[in-house]
């Protein structure tokens, strides 16, 4: 496989598995393996929609826990390249497609109600036309910023992706968890747990992991928060529990 300009190749956790980056493009985060963790997947699940899959890496977790079929969103041409050579690299073009697409489009190559599991990294920022808040490079713009697709339109894509029962998770920031919610009952994905994560126990909660079932009942399951860092800045238990798992896949 040849690498382009700025392209290179690291190690994702798992032995087994590796993924093409650039530095100029949104990498993948800590934020990526705690929503491939935290979703539910089920006898049951046998296709899974990544809705903004960036250079594939929730994809490319989802691999080792399930042998459903995986296809990722992605309006970036450079990063579905990206996610389709990472694909071709771990050997998984026959579990994971990439389609290089606006996912308002979904209705070109899915079915209404055809997905068992949605799950999205979106960006986390709305945009209120302040070119200050915005990033130098464009990619990262729509990496980061609600330019592409706001909060409400990418759950209503996500409700109307899934069948009943179908389950949604999304990994996003603590201070828009109402909004969420709010957003979630809108499009009749009911919110069933979410979990808090923090930096370190003493700081407040940095992102949210949130999961909801397409019509199901309202009854919403508060986990125990999860610490990222112990005090001295070193990956806490939970954390290195989580990686060791991977690490066994």
């Amino acid at each position: 496989m040849t690498l382009e300009k700025n392209e290179v190749i690291n190690q994702l956790l798992n032995k087994n598995l590796k993924i093409i980056q650039r530095p100029d493009f949104f990498n993948f985060s800590l934020d990526s393996l705690l929503i491939s963790n935290f979703v539910s997947l089920t006898r049951g699940t046998k296709k899974i929609v990544d809705l903004g899959t960036g250079n594939g890496a929730i994809p490319l977790f989802l691999s080792q826990r399930t042998e459903s079929k995986i296809t990722g969103f992605e309006i970036q041409e450079i990063s579905a390249n990206l996610a389709k050579k990472n694909i071709n690299l771990n050997n998984l073009s026959e579990q994971i497609d990439v389609i290089h697409d606006d996912m308002k489009n979904w209705k070109d190559y899915f079915e209404n109600g055809s997905q068992d599991v949605v799950i999205t990294n979106p960006p986390f920022f709305k945009f209120h036309g302040n070119e200050n808040q915005l990033n130098d490079l464009d990619q990262l713009t729509l990496a980061r910023h609600e330019i592409s697709i706001d909060l409400d339109s990418l759950i209503e894509v996500s409700s109307k992706l899934l069948k009943d029962k179908g389950y949604f998770a999304m990994v996003h920031r603590p201070d828009r968890f109402l909004e969420i919610v709010d957003t979630m009952r809108k499009y009749g994905i009911a919110p069933k747990k979410v979990q808090f994560c923090h930096s370190k126990i003493d700081k407040p909660a940095k992102i949210l992991l949130i999961e909801g079932i397409r019509n199901g009942k309202d009854a919403l399951n508060i986990l125990p928060p999860l610490i990222a860092h112990d005090e001295n800045g070193q990956y806490s238990k939970e954390i290195l529990e989580l990686f060791n798992d991977y690490n066994k896949s």
